[in-house]
C-alpha cells in the first residue's frame, strides 16, 4: 500500500482524465494528483501510429503519423481548441474538395457534390427531414423507413458516427447526441463550422502525451488496472489488480461507463448508474488507414469521401462489404492516405475474420470507387476497438432504447467522494475529444470546490451550471411530445406527397400515431 494520501486520483489517462489532472495542477501546483492507467500507454481512445510513405516524385521512402482513433476537431469546439492552443499543437484542414461517392440499397455507385447524397426527391426529403429533427419518435420511426435509400443513408451514418445499428440506439439518446453538437450537419460534414474541419499535425495522441508531461511523468502510472474503489469517511481507497493500494481525498473516474461494471465499488454504485451502464454498451467500430504514393483520387476530381451501406460482400460469411464511410486522410506533410470505417453489424461480422482477409475486403471495396490504383498502396494499418484492452469498443457507449430515464443522474452526478468524467458525460459534443475535455474540466471543478474552493472562479463554475442546465432543458425538450403546431411544420408537403403516391393507409396510420401522442 502506498503511504501517500493524494488530494485527487484520476482513473484513466485519456483526454478527459489528463485534462482533469492538468486543470487541478494548473489551479494550484501544490495539489497532489495521481493518474492511474490500465493500459501501457496514455491516450485512451486516441491512438496515433507511424506508417510507411513513398514520395511520388523521387521514390523516397519514409514514415508519417496517422490516427486510428479520435482525430477530428473544429473551430466550433471551443474546449478542445483552447487546449490545443495551450499545448501549442497545430491543426490543418480536412480535405473535402471534389465529388463524393454514395453506394446504398441497390449497390450502384453514384457521385454528388452537394451536402446530401444523390438520392431521389422523396429520399432527399426523407433524409433532410431526419437531419432537421422536426418530428416526434412516431414520425421518425415511420418517415426514416419510408424509402430504402434514405434508410440506408441513415444506417450508414449511424454506423460511422456511433458504431452501432440505428435500431440499437435510443432515439432520445441520438437526439441528445446530435443536439450537443447543434445539429447532425455539424457532426458529419467537413466544413468550416463543423466538428470535422481540422486534424492535428502529428496525431491526436499528442494531446495526452503533452498533458502527461505537463503534470509530470511520475504522476502518471501505467499498467495499473483498477479493480476496487472503496469509500471511507476519511477518503477513497483505490486498489489495482496487482494489489497496489492508493489513498486520496477525491477520485475522478474517466473510464467508459460500460467498463464500470469491471470495477468493484464499496459501497456499490447507485441503482440508476448501474441500470444505465447495463443498457449503454460500447459500440463497435474498426478503423483502417491505407497510404499511397499519390493522391490519385484528387487528380480525378474526387474528394475521397464515400458513404456506403457496404455493397456486395466479397466473402460468404459477411452480409455486405465492410465500408460504411471513408475519406481523404492525407497528412499535414501531404503524404496521401485514405481512412476507412467499418461500423455496427459490419464491424461485428468483419471483425471475426483474419486481418489479411479483412484488409483484402477493405481494399476491394475501395477499388469499386477509386479503381485498381488502390492495390498499389504503400502501407496498411487497422484498429479494431472491440479488441483494444481496457477500452473494449468504440467510439463511445451508446444508450439502447429505454435507457435514458436516469441519464443525467447515471453519468454526471458524483457518488459520494467519486466524480465521473469521460466524453460520454459531456454536455457539448458528446463522444468527441471536445466532449472529453469539457467533461474533464467539469469534474476537476467539482473536486476543486471541495478541496480548494478559494481557487475556483465564476468562469470555472459556469461549466457546472450553464452547460448542464442547457443540456437538461434540451433533453426535456426532445423528450416532450410535440404539439400540433410543431408537427404541422413541413407536414403540408409531406401529406401532399403521400396523397400523390396513393398511400392513404400510410397517411392514416401516421396521423393516428401523432394523435395518440397528444
Amino acid at each position: 500500500m502506498s503511504s501517500d494520501t493524494y488530494d485527487a486520483i484520476i482513473v484513466g489517462a485519456g483526454i478527459s482524465g489528463l485534462t482533469a489532472a492538468h486543470r487541478l495542477k494548473k489551479k494550484d501546483p501544490n495539489i497532489r494528483v495521481l493518474v492511474i492507467e490500465a493500459k501501457d500507454r496514455v491516450g485512451g481512445r486516441t491512438y496515433s501510429v507511424p506508417l510507411k510513405t513513398v514520395s511520388g516524385t523521387d521514390g523516397t521512402e519514409g514514415t508519417d503519423v496517422w490516427d486510428l482513433g479520435s482525430q477530428w476537431v473544429g473551430r466550433c469546439q471551443t474546449h478542445v481548441m483552447s487546449l490545443l492552443s495551450e499545448l501549442e499543437l497545430e491543426t490543418y484542414h480536412q480535405y473535402s474538395e471534389g465529388s463524393k461517392f454514395v453506394q446504398l440499397e441497390d449497390h450502384s455507385i453514384r457521385t454528388y457534390t452537394s451536402t446530401l447524397p444523390t438520392l431521389s426527391f422523396l429520399e432527399l426529403m426523407d433524409l433532410r427531414r431526419f437531419i432537421n429533427k422536426k418530428h416526434s419518435t412516431a414520425l421518425w420511426c415511420l418517415i426514416s423507413r419510408w424509402t430504402a435509400g434514405s434508410a440506408d443513408a441513415i444506417d450508414a451514418v449511424v454506423r460511422y458516427i456511433l458504431g452501432v445499428e440505428a435500431s440499437q440506439v435510443s432515439l432520445l439518446f441520438f437526439l441528445m447526441y446530435v443536439n450537443s453538437a447543434d445539429g447532425l450537419d455539424h457532426i458529419v460534414q467537413k466544413t468550416e463550422d463543423s466538428g470535422q474541419d481540422l486534424k492535428i499535425k502529428g496525431g491526436a495522441q499528442q494531446i495526452c502525451e503533452k498533458l502527461a508531461a505537463a503534470i509530470g511523468d511520475n504522476s502518471v502510472l501505467l499498467k495499473q488496472p483498477v479493480s476496487n474503489i472503496k469509500q471511507e469517511s476519511e477518503g477513497v481507497i483505490i486498489t489495482t489488480s496487482n494489489g497496489t493500494t492508493f489513498k486520496c481525498k477525491r477520485a475522478i473516474v474517466t473510464i467508459p461507463p460500460s467498463l464500470l461494471n469491471k470495477v468493484h465499488f464499496e459501497p456499490i454504485l447507485p441503482i440508476c448508474k448501474r441500470d444505465y451502464i447495463s443498457r449503454a454498451p460500447l459500440s463497435n467500430r474498426i478503423t483502417a488507414i491505407v497510404t499511397f504514393r499519390e493522391s490519385f483520387w484528387r487528380d480525378r476530381g474526387w474528394s475521397g469521401e464515400i458513404l456506403s451501406s457496404g455493397g456486395q460482400s466479397t466473402v460468404s460469411r459477411c452480409d455486405s462489404g465492410p465500408l460504411c464511410f471513408a475519406c481523404d486522410a492525407t497528412s499535414a506533410d501531404d503524404n496521401p492516405a485514405i481512412i476507412a470505417f467499418i461500423g455496427g453489424h459490419q464491424a461485428v461480422q468483419w471483425g471475426q475474420l483474419q486481418r489479411e482477409e479483412r484488409k483484402r475486403g477493405v481494399l476491394e471495396s475501395l477499388s469499386r470507387f477509386f479503381g485498381p490504383d488502390v492495390f498499389g498502396y504503400v502501407d496498411y494499418a487497422e484498429r479494431d476497438w472491440s479488441q483494444e484492452p481496457y477500452t473494449d469498443g468504440g467510439p463511445l457507449c451508446v444508450a439502447n432504447p429505454g435507457a435514458m430515464m436516469y441519464y443525467n443522474k447515471a453519468l454526471r452526478q458524483p457518488f459520494g467522494k467519486i466524480h465521473f468524467a469521460g466524453t460520454e458525460t459531456a454536455t457539448v459534443w458528446i463522444g468527441t475529444m471536445n466532449g472529453a475535455v469539457q467533461a474533464g474540466l467539469r469534474a476537476a471543478t467539482e473536486v476543486l470546490r471541495i478541496i480548494k474552493p478559494e481557487v475556483v472562479t465564476p468562469d470555472d463554475l459556469a461549466i457546472l451550471t450553464t452547460n448542464r442546465t442547457r443540456q437538461k432543458k434540451s433533453v426535456r425538450r426532445k423528450a416532450k411530445a410535440p404539439s400540433w403546431v410543431t408537427l404541422t411544420i413541413g407536414l403540408g408537403s409531406l401529406i401532399t406527397i403521400l396523397i400523390a403516391m396513393g398511400t392513404r393507409d400510410k397517411l392514416q396510420h401516421l396521423l393516428q400515431g401523432v394523435s395518440a401522442q397528444n
